[in-house]
């Protein structure tokens, strides 16, 4: 057997150092060439969630150099996944001149099995996990609320989010060879698998963000890897199908909520002249189709359109030059424009949001008014609507009018200024 120096370890360790950040400086370099092309990719997913919404996807940023650090770090992150086998293989060549050939080989099909789940954890969160989470995220402002995402707090949630579900998806390598090894028996592996639910559900609380939807998406995907490890570790009748029976209750649970989300109708969009719009499809005059949820529906300048709600005989008219949005059987974001909505009296109520007020209609004829994204004005023909504007509860009733703003009204500070200036001015001395 070779012995090799400590200095000559050392020695050999800074070379393979030095040729890891030479590889890493390079890729950088790289990557800040193709900053733009990149940041398309690290964008995407919320881009899908905005424009799932019908909101703006640029991303704002609050100092001089935050964009610039949010495109140091992104181009750091592709470069690290860029050079990722140099950086490997150079780990790999100082390490394995110290082991025996049957734990060279062990460490080979580890390692492969670690970037494999790794690779399928990050391809998970980008294509699978991000975009709902994140338009799950922004959709609980409810369309009364205008969001103003920044470019370093997008890219902190994308890393982080990214970061856990490759470490996650570690769980499957870790139970097959702790089983492989002797280390745990399948059989204590059945016997603590409620112990590892409720561990799961604590980590997906750790994790995620604090809100119901990712917490569980994280928790069932650790349950799901939990039980894949033991399955290909000690593969049994027992165990297949209790792999089986808990993810294709998943599985089908998932379908079913994501049909009725997406494909159950919540009412009906009728064009009654002019130009009307549901998405990107261009309705003909006297023609009706389906409303599902998230539907953007517009009128464009002699348009008219008619929305009758799947929930009672509530109907809300959109005027032309109208934008809005159907959340669901009773529920619209106005974004501009006029609609009327006729709600009678005993049928559930209409709600309609807008960023500066939300306002619910029970019974009555109501016009509602968003000139531009700040401004609501509601004007009461039959009825009482009732309106949440700035943390207070208010009540329009028939025969008046109400105005809601976000940000107040412009003022004209200079001549504001100049009074107070004089009315603060030091009085003459005699």
């Amino acid at each position: 057997m070779a012995v090799m120096p400590l200095g000559e370890h050392l020695e050999e360790l800074r070379r393979r150092l030095i040729i890891c950040l030479v590889a890493v400086g390079a890729a950088f370099v790289l990557c800040w060439k193709f900053r733009h092309r990149i940041w398309l990719i690290v964008q995407r997913p919320h881009v899908l969630a905005m424009q799932a919404l019908d909101l703006d996807t640029l991303l704002k940023y609050s100092s001089h150099f935050e964009s610039f650090i949010a495109q140091i770090k992104t181009c750091m992150a592709f470069g690290l996944v860029l050079v990722s086998p140099v950086v490997i293989y150079q780990l790999w060549a100082f390490i394995a001149p110290g082991l025996f050939p049957h734990e060279r080989r062990r460490g080979v099909r580890l390692a492969a099995a670690c970037l494999l789940c790794l690779a399928a954890g990050v391809g998970f969160g980008y294509f699978v996990f991000l975009p709902v989470a994140l338009r799950y995220l922004i959709s609980l402002s409810g369309g009364w609320a205008e969001p103003v995402l920044m470019i370093g707090s997008y890219l902190s949630l994308v890393f982080t989010l990214t970061v856990a579900l490759a470490i996650v998806f570690q769980t499957p390598v870790i139970i097959f060879y702790l089983i492989r090894w002797g280390v745990l028996e399948p059989a204590a592996l059945q016997r603590c698998r409620k112990g590892f639910v409720l561990t799961a559900f604590i980590v997906g609380a750790i994790l995620t963000p604090p809100d119901l939807v990712t917490q569980l998406m994280m928790a069932v995907t650790l349950i799901v890897l939990y039980d894949l490890g033991g399955l290909a570790a000690a593969p049994s009748r027992t165990a297949f199908r209790g792999f089986l029976g808990f993810t294709g209750a998943i599985l089908l649970a998932g379908a079913v909520a994501l049909a009725w989300f997406h494909l159950w109708p919540v009412g009906e969009l009728a064009a009654v002249r002019g130009e009307v719009r549901m998405n990107d499809a261009v309705l003909a005059a006297g023609t009706a189709v389906r409303l599902r949820r998230g539907a953007v529906c517009r009128t464009g300048p002699q348009g008219l359109a008619e929305i009758a709600p799947a929930d009672g005989e509530a109907r809300i008219h959109l005027a032309p030059g109208g934008r809005l949005q159907v959340h669901g059987a009773t529920g619209v974001s106005l974004y501009a424009g006029r609609c009327l909505v006729r709600c009678p009296g005993g049928g559930p109520a209409v709600s309609v949001r807008t960023a500066p007020a939300r306002a619910e209609l029970a019974g009555g004829r109501a016009e509602f008014h968003s000139p531009d994204p700040d401004t609501l004005t509601v004007t009461v023909f039959e009825g009482t609507a009732h309106v949440s504007a700035g943390g207070q509860d208010l009540r329009v009733a028939a025969g008046r009018t109400a105005t809601f703003r976000s940000g107040g009204e412009p003022a004209d500070l200079a001549a504001a200024d100049s009074e107070w200036r004089t009315l603060l001015a030091p009085a003459d001395p005699p």
